[in-house]
Formats: structure tokens, C-alpha cells, sequence
């Protein structure tokens, strides 16, 4: 394997293949009970369709006042480097300037309402390339990260898998972390065999019941049809949360993204925040200051 791409972490496996895990029985539980909330999808529009078939990256936006932060032009800078077409999809008010403005960053632009979570805009993207541009590559994040502080081409050419994390978890159960995610050959067949995770017909407004219902099952329905797995994995032993229990060694490994929850929701539970600061200031990202940001 290519070790210049993906560097070990001591208690971390790296190319890891999926293997279904039983989730325990409170999760079980919870699901049935999370499945009560399900709701209709958010209304969405086309406002620039997919042309080409080739590598894509599908950014999901949450700006539900219409204002691009630092974070979001950083990263927008950082996509426009890639090797690689552009797929936005973004959930802001109906018909807000800050549309006009990204369809002038991208090569393919959706809006959403800003009801639902990421899998009700990956579900609008995914969809979409698999429509007008069957048999990409595409990778898919959400701007619950920061970066990318390396290329994410890269993983999307040397992805062994069909659907690909770059990380993966055994919390609740083994599963890849939907934050980011590759799909290789992107096609009518892959959307089917994840339409019970996946649906541009309904969503759940939390995150309890997308972590529950989505996320921690995708792995599970995509490995019933193709080949799983993901570039790093945890089974718990010494790490819960890659993302959050060993952001530096990851980013120092050639993990190419940063949860931006260490600056809000989790500053003070897992890294110190200063320390965290000075991590920001080395990659040359913006200060995440603004406590009243929602952080994913």
C-alpha cells in the first residue's frame, strides 16, 4: 500500500476492510424508536447540473443565514486547487445572493432547504452525478471539517474500495464516518443498494436518528452489494473517535481534514484549546473564534 498517502498511527489500523459488527442492544433500541422521526425530504433545486463523467468532490454548505465564513472560502480556495471537478450543494435561504457567488467557485451547484442533515444533500448529489454523470469517482464531505490541509485527489485515485471512508469506527458498531466518504463508479446500481440509508424522499432533522439510521449503517447495506472499508479505523481499543481523540497524529499521517467541533461543541473534551489554536495557526487556517458558530 502506498504509505506516502496513509502513515500508521500507533493503535490505529490503516486500510482497513469492512467487517460487519453486531451493534449492542441499546442501539437497537434507540433506532426503532429514532425511525418514529422520520420526515419528508427538504425541497431542493437544480441550478447547475453535472456534465462530465470523471472525479468529482460533493461539499455540502450549511449556511442558514447565507454568509460564507473564513472556513468556507479556506476551503473553497483549497477545492479549487484540486485535481478535480467541484459539486455544491448548499442549504441557505431560498434564492440568496450567496448562490450567485458559489456558482462562480463550482461546476455543479443544488440548493437545499436547511431542514435535514448531510445525507438529505449527499442524497441530492449523489443522485444528481449518478443521473448526469454515471461512473464517476467522487468524494464527499461536509463542512463539518476544516480543510483540506492536503489533497483529497489522491484518495479518491488510490481508493481500493467501492465506498471507501477515510475513517472508520467501531463505536455503536464498525462503520465509516459519513463526514467524508469515496464512491467509485458512481451509478444507479450503488444509489439502489444504499436507498434504505440514503433517500431524496425522506430525512431526519437530528443528528441522533442520522448517526443512528444513516451513518453507523451505510457500511452494513453497501457491503450486502460491494467491496467496503476505509484508509484508517479505531476498534476502540485506544481510540474512540480518531477525529477527536488524535486530531495532530492524524493530520501528521496524511489525514487531510480537522473536525471543526474541536472549536465549538467538543473545545473543551477531548484537546486543550490552546493547543488546538496553535495547530489551526501552523496549517495557516483561519482563528475559529466565534463560539455562536454551529459546529457539526
Amino acid at each position: 500500500m502506498p504509505t506516502e498517502l496513509v502513515r500508521p498511527i500507533p493503535g490505529v489500523q490503516t486500510y482497513w476492510t469492512y467487517v460487519p459488527s453486531p451493534p449492542r442492544s441499546e442501539i437497537v433500541l434507540r433506532r426503532w424508536l429514532a425511525r418514529l422521526t422520520r420526515q419528508c425530504a427538504p425541497p431542493w433545486k437544480q441550478l447547475e447540473p453535472p456534465s462530465t463523467t470523471g472525479k468529482w468532490l460533493l461539499y455540502f454548505m450549511f449556511l442558514p443565514t447565507g454568509k460564507l465564513s473564513q472556513q468556507h472560502r479556506f476551503t473553497l480556495e483549497r477545492l479549487a486547487a484540486e485535481d478535480a471537478r467541484l459539486m455544491i450543494v448548499c442549504a441557505c435561504p431560498p434564492d440568496h445572493l450567496v448562490l450567485t457567488e458559489l456558482h462562480r467557485q463550482c461546476d455543479a451547484l443544488y440548493w437545499k432547504g436547511t431542514k435535514g442533515f448531510d445525507f438529505s444533500a449527499y442524497a441530492i448529489g449523489l443522485s444528481e452525478l449518478a443521473r448526469h454523470a454515471p461512473g464517476s469517482d467522487v468524494l464527499v464531505f461536509n463542512d463539518s471539517m476544516l480543510g483540506p490541509f492536503s489533497p483529497l485527489t489522491p484518495f479518491i485515485e488510490r481508493a481500493p474500495w467501492r465506498l471507501s471512508g477515510l475513517s472508520a469506527s467501531s463505536l455503536d458498531e464498525n462503520h465509516l464516518q459519513s463526514f467524508a466518504f469515496i464512491v467509485r463508479q458512481l451509478n444507479e446500481e450503488f444509489m439502489q443498494a444504499i436507498a434504505p440509508v440514503i433517500s431524496t424522499e425522506w430525512c431526519y432533522d437530528a443528528s441522533g436518528p442520522a448517526i443512528l439510521l444513516q451513518e453507523t449503517r451505510l457500511a452494513r447495506f453497501a457491503s450486502q452489494h460491494m467491496s467496503v472499508g476505509a484508509f484508517w479505523y479505531t476498534d476502540g481499543s485506544c481510540y474512540q473517535d480518531l477525529c477527536l481523540n488524535c486530531p495532530e497524529q492524524m493530520l501528521d499521517a496524511g489525514f487531510p481534514l480537522l473536525k471543526r467541533s474541536l472549536f465549538g461543541k467538543f473545545a473543551l473534551g477531548f484537546q486543550e484549546p490552546a493547543a488546538m489554536q496553535a495547530l489551526l495557526r501552523r496549517l495557516r487556517h483561519p482563528d475559529m473564534l466565534d463560539k455562536k458558530e454551529k459546529a457539526a
